[in-house]
């Protein structure tokens, strides 16, 4: 198990983000497609809305020394460099305040047992892989969650049984329950500028500087966003946002030195936020890359268009606010027709694609 306790990363941090970067660059084809170690360290800290933990298996006795909640031995997450013979990893995310009983598993394999692309895995790589699978399992209810879930990420156009851990985890009694597309936008040198009537504006508030007066308005897009968004048949719960919730937010958006820049659609009219969308971006990642976190329309305001114009508005703010991003990534449900087609039409192509996939259970 690895703790979290300071900032510079550890070999074992950076061997996990090796193995977890290779995996899905080799599925989107893109190298863009990659976390951070320093992102990962973060992450462990963990926050109010969620815990997070890494686990290395090791192929061997394990190491000597502090022993966690657990029983398994603690390893430094930070100014550590010894070195582990890591087989694979168990990366749990247990959420805090909503989906109690969920827990979020990534299973990461060493890359002397992946196979070539597409085929199956040897046997020595099948041993290992279900040991993974049924070691996250355990991990999970000794946390006391019974809801399992999964992502499994394979080139677009592909099954998910594309990538040999889809055959692990359906073993292990997993359900595939949603599919996302993940596609990549370039930003233009020269952005369309929107085409708004007289009576609609854009406003841009970067890294939540948010003018009072909008501030419940946002909070209500945020929260329908949630109760919205497609899921498929995953078990999930929606997010209630409060100001205290964004001001946690704020707080994690300085602490990992990450920067935003959220987009209003605003009605002048009546001062009402039509649509929002925002694009968020890490200092310890590609300076070139940043991501789509969210695109919302007001229920009683959708079908007109609001949400295009509020990403035209995005795509023309990046350069003004980030000059060195030049390319934006997202990830869209499969069965949401309309937030695909208004990517579509702003020149979006896929590169991969993720199955989730849950187990329930039974705890009696």
């Amino acid at each position: 198990m690895v703790n979290a306790g300071g900032w510079e990363p550890s070999d074992a941090v950076r061997t996990f983000v090796f193995m977890a970067n290779l995996a899905a660059q080799e599925a989107s084809g893109d190298p863009a497609a990659s976390s951070s170690p320093e992102r990962v360290v973060h992450r462990l800290k963990g926050s109010t809305e969620s815990r997070t933990l890494l686990f290395g298996v090791v192929d061997g006795p394990a190491p000597l020394g502090e022993v966690s909640e657990l029983g398994l031995p603690l390893i430094a997450t930070i100014n550590s460099e010894h070195a582990y013979d890591f087989v694979s990893f168990i990366h749990l995310s247990l959420p805090l305040i909503e989906e109690k009983e969920n827990a979020d598993i990534e299973c990461v394999l060493d890359v002397d047992y992946l196979p070539m692309p597409g085929e199956a895995l040897d046997a020595e790589g099948l041993e290992v892989a279900r040991w993974t699978v049924a070691a996250a399992e355990r991990l999970a209810v000794q946390l006391g969650r019974s809801i399992l879930q999964t992502g499994i990420l394979h080139p677009a156009g592909t099954p998910a049984t594309h990538d040999p851990l889809a055959a692990v985890f359906a073993e292990a009694g997993y359900e595939h329950k949603h599919t996302e597309h993940q596609l990549q936008l370039k930003i233009p040198d020269s952005p369309a500028v929107p085409m708004l009537t007289n009576d609609l504006s854009i406003e841009v508030w970067p890294d939540y500087d948010i003018p009072d007066s909008y501030i419940d308005q946002v909070l209500e897009l945020l929260t329908v966003a949630s109760v919205d968004s497609i899921q498929g048949e995953l078990s999930t719960e929606p997010i209630c946002w409060t100001r205290q919730r964004l001001n946690e937010a704020h707080g994690r958006l300085r602490d990992r030195k990450a920067h935003t820049l959220m987009v209003a659609l605003i009605n002048r009219a009546n001062d009402t936020v039509l649509s929002l969308t925002e694009l968020g971006r890490h200092a310890v990642a590609d300076p070139q890359v940043s991501e789509w976190t969210i695109t919302v329309t007001r229920r009683d305001s959708r079908k007109r268009g609001f949400a295009t114009l509020a990403k035209l508005g995005a795509l023309a703010a990046v350069p003004r606010y980030w000059p060195n991003v030049t390319k934006s990534y997202c990830s869209v449900a499969e069965k949401e027709p309309a937030m695909n087609a208004i990517y579509r039409h702003l020149g979006a192509c896929g590169i991969s694609t993720s199955s989730a996939w849950e187990k329930r259970i039974n705890q009696c």
